[in-house]
């Protein structure tokens, strides 16, 4: 997928590798440099394109590269800051699904969502989990036993939201209970721990009721498919047997599929691995949201990773670090967090 740049964009970059003047001219903003971007782009390359999705999903990179070349002038004009060691969260393998990706760099834990031992050791696990993948922005519902062990793993009291009898889990993002707790309460699956009456569950809140959410999340699963068989047509991205077939089965969560489009719109890439662990539950309904892939050489794994930390909300990242491969060539991992939001590739954002 070669994405164009503009010769606008070309002067900001050039201008940044100039020495600055002592009085320097005021730069264009953010959303100038964005907007010009993406409507000279647009202007001359989605007409020509025969299938709409490709073109929608194709906009939606273009304005993640444009904010990623934003940053590029920005840190060519102020001093390389060094790249935060990888220290990787450590996470069970999803049933039924890849273990988390890239085993020689991330380390992971080798248990399954199937776990047997006491209700504490479940409600443990559990809490780890929502520890370790859930955003730090989300609110979380847990009945008071819940509650103390995610306390226990380092989540702030202040998301904490204590379930007492007439309260509705969905009125936070998230929710942490006995898979019974969750009949009737508008809230869809993200991780499993245990089985029969040991059993927690840990949901997210279905915005518009689990009817409306049930059909965004289909029309995501379709545009995840249709990015991600789209990308296996880039010539700057490789991708093995098993990464290839997880993007053409839409098993890659939207904000992986961007990122690595606009990574590849400046180098090659090579993709060793998808992952990340959401024990339980299909990878159609909790796509992967790890990524771990390795460029030409480290200085272009470390500018890749100078892009990826410079981006906003949905792209930021929960976590990004060069990491040291079995071969010894470095890598980039990429992990977004949970849960990941819908419609990032049809138009209609949510979550």
């Amino acid at each position: 997928m070669q994405l164009a740049s503009t010769r606008r964009t070309t002067e900001v970059v050039r201008s940044a590798d100039r020495n600055a003047p002592v009085t320097p001219p005021r730069e264009p903003s953010w959303g100038r440099v964005l907007a010009t971007t993406i409507s000279l782009w647009t202007a001359r390359r989605i007409p020509r394109l025969r299938r709409p999705g490709l073109a929608l999903f194709l906009a939606f990179v273009m304005l993640v590269t444009a904010a990623a070349v934003v940053a590029v002038v920005q840190l060519t004009t102020t001093p390389a800051r060094t790249a935060p060691s990888a220290s990787p969260h450590r996470a069970a393998p999803r049933a039924g699904g890849p273990p988390a990706a890239g085993a020689e760099a991330a380390g992971p834990e080798a248990a399954g969502s199937g776990v047997t031992g006491t209700a504490a050791g479940i409600r443990a696990q559990a809490a780890a989990w929502v520890a370790a993948q859930v955003g730090s922005d989300q609110s979380i519902a847990c009945d008071p036993v819940m509650c103390a062990a995610l306390g226990a793993h380092g989540i702030a009291s202040g998301r904490l939201m204590p379930l007492r009898p007439g309260t509705n889990a969905a009125a936070a993002t998230v929710a942490v209970t006995s898979a019974a707790d969750h009949a009737q309460d508008g809230t869809v699956p993200l991780a499993s721990f245990g089985t029969g009456s040991r059993q927690v569950e840990v949901r997210a809140a279905a915005p518009g009721g689990t009817a409306a959410y049930a059909k965004a999340r289909a029309a995501d699963l379709a545009a995840r498919r249709s990015g991600g068989a789209q990308l296996l047509h880039s010539k700057s991205i490789q991708a093995g047997a098993e990464a290839a077939a997880q993007l053409q089965a839409g098993q890659v969560d939207s904000r992986i599929l961007i990122m690595l489009a606009m990574l590849a719109s400046q180098h090659s890439w090579r993709v060793v691995a998808f992952g990340d662990s959401s024990p339980g539950v299909a990878l159609a309904d909790a796509p992967l949201r790890q990524m771990i892939i390795t460029g030409n050489d480290a200085r272009t794994v470390a500018a890749a990773l100078a892009l990826v930390h410079a981006q906003q909300a949905p792209y930021a990242p929960a976590q990004a670090a060069i990491v040291r491969l079995a071969g010894g060539q470095p890598g980039l991992r990429i992990d977004f967090a949970a849960p990941g939001p819908l419609g990032l590739l049809t138009g209609n954002p949510s979550g």
